[in-house]
């Protein structure tokens, strides 16, 4: 269900709150950047638990071999923990989800782990799924790999008026499930909700499941906002203050058609735009953005499929260690990246004079451009026409908004000739909400399907937001803003 202009206002506010950082959210805490090192995870894969096509050591045998720090998996709406759960080697019939594992991958599986259990039984053959407990005791090295339990909480919420839009959100280092997601089957189905209302009840769950559990560290994000068909809206994050991250790249899913998209776009990075400014004139907390590869197929486990999606995509945590505290305490400080086959070597923001610098490493025969990019304090930040896309098969109609050229314009790009490290940094000017920066390659990124056509053509990476402080403090507590003082 759409918000009419008068409720989309209404929800922004009239008066331009104060733009300060609220201290939970206030990105790097130094002009020199955070400190500790860089580490390189992935949190939205999938394995046979749900409707991976791998069983669970394939897929962190391969991140962990690929060189990441960090891995989970995220079954749509399971937390493998059945030390029972026996699956028939066969061919995939084609539905969904696989209810069989590939003899290939099966035979793969036995090569790669010998001791591997499996039986026959009425004349099939069977292996065993291992759980996420297993798993973790398997692969986790302190200090070297951490394995985390995560899940895809997937629900397809029907509106009143009968409209479907998929709405998945991730949570990562909880080893329980949530209510929503404890169903039998892999989609939660919803029905008389919006969006909105279906995002903050799965935060208030999750939020509720790790008070239940002591509140050990995690991170809650919702996904994928371009899929099934642009279901995920700016005012449904905007309405949503406490959803602290999204995924402004998901290289594992596909994009919607783009015949009839908007040319000056419905994507990511305009979404993430939006939000962060109606958020830094409320004071709010500032959306931080994740990168994924949302993987299903995994090299070196035999599978049929091709081509696969891996070492694509990935966040890059500025830590002290290697610990859930450290990287989720990390990110929720804004020390990290969001990577899309580009690695930054250093990030900082100076708060006080409003300075993002970043540095990226050369490579050879590859040329970069940094582009830094904001949204001044008067911008409207209200839909300036809406662009109907037609109905085409399950895909229902859809009214898109489409935003002024004023929300995350480029105020400033720098290019680099091929092999040279890039090295850039730029200011806030009086009128700036907040800053970012975008890495550009001019080397072509590679997705798996025709369908990817709204995803960026060249590798790319972000930084996140940042915005200086100033005058008073806005703490974000518990969906109300209460004035802190300040300096």
């Amino acid at each position: 269900m759409r918000m009419t202009r008068k409720e989309f206002m209404q929800l922004v506010g009239g008066a331009v709150a104060s733009c300060a950082l609220p201290r939970a959210a206030s990105g790097l805490d130094s002009t020199t950047g955070g400190s500790g090192r860089w580490y390189r995870g992935m949190i939205h894969a999938h394995s046979c638990w749900s409707d991976g096509r791998a069983l669970p050591e394939q897929a962190v045998a391969a991140y962990k071999n690929g060189g990441y720090d960090f891995f989970s998996i995220t079954d749509h709406n399971r937390i493998g923990s059945d030390p029972n759960r026996w699956m028939e080697v066969a061919p995939l019939s084609g539905v969904w989800p696989p209810k069989t594992i590939e003899p290939s991958v099966f035979e793969a599986f036995k090569v790669a782990f010998p001791d591997a259990k499996w039986r026959e039984r009425g004349g099939k053959v069977e292996v065993r799924v291992s759980t996420m407990a297993e798993i973790a005791a398997r692969f986790n090295e302190p200090g070297k790999f951490l394995f985390m339990p995560g899940c895809e909480v997937t629900t397809a919420v029907i509106d009143a008026e009968n409209v479907r839009r998929d709405l998945h959100m991730n949570y990562v280092g909880l080893d329980g499930l949530i209510p929503r997601a404890s169903k039998t089957g892999l989609i939660e189905w919803v029905r008389g909700k919006d969006i909105t209302e279906v995002l903050r009840e799965t935060k208030d769950e999750v939020d509720a499941l790790a008070a239940e559990k002591g509140n050990p560290p995690h991170v809650f994000f919702a996904n994928h906002p371009h899929w099934r068909f642009c279901d995920v809206w700016p005012e449904n994050l905007i309405a949503n203050p406490d959803v602290r991250f999204f995924e402004v790249c998901n290289t594992g899913s596909d994009w919607p058609p783009e015949d009839g998209m908007p040319q000056d776009g419905f994507y990511n990075d305009r979404i993430w735009d939006v939000v962060n400014a109606v958020r830094c004139r409320r004071g709010e907390p500032l959306l931080y953005a994740v990168a994924t590869e949302d993987s299903h197929w995994y090299p070196g486990s035999g599978t049929s499929h091709t081509p696969i999606v891996f070492g694509d995509a990935w966040i890059g945590v500025r830590a002290g260690e290697l610990t859930p505290g450290a990287l989720f305490g990390a990110m929720d400080c804004g020390d990290f990246y969001a990577a899309e086959g580009i690695d930054f070597s250093d990030i900082s923001f100076d708060r006080t004079r409003g300075t993002l610098k970043v540095s990226v490493p050369a490579k050879p025969g590859v040329k970069y451009t940094v582009k830094f990019i904001t949204t001044k304090i008067h911008a409207d930040v209200e839909p300036i026409r809406t662009v109907a896309i037609p109905a085409k098969g399950d895909r229902p109609v859809r009214n898109l908004p489409v935003y002024s050229d004023e929300i995350g314009a480029v105020v400033k790009s720098v290019s680099f000739g091929a092999g040279k490290d890039a090295v850039a940094s730029c200011a806030l000017a009086p009128d700036d909400l907040y800053i970012r920066a975008r890495v550009e390659s001019d080397e072509p990124a590679v997705y798996p399907n025709a369908l990817a056509k709204m995803h960026p053509p060249t590798k790319t990476a972000w930084t996140q937001p940042y915005r200086r402080e100033r005058g008073r403090i806005v703490r974000y507590v518990h969906g109300q803003s209460e004035d802190g003082g300040g300096k």
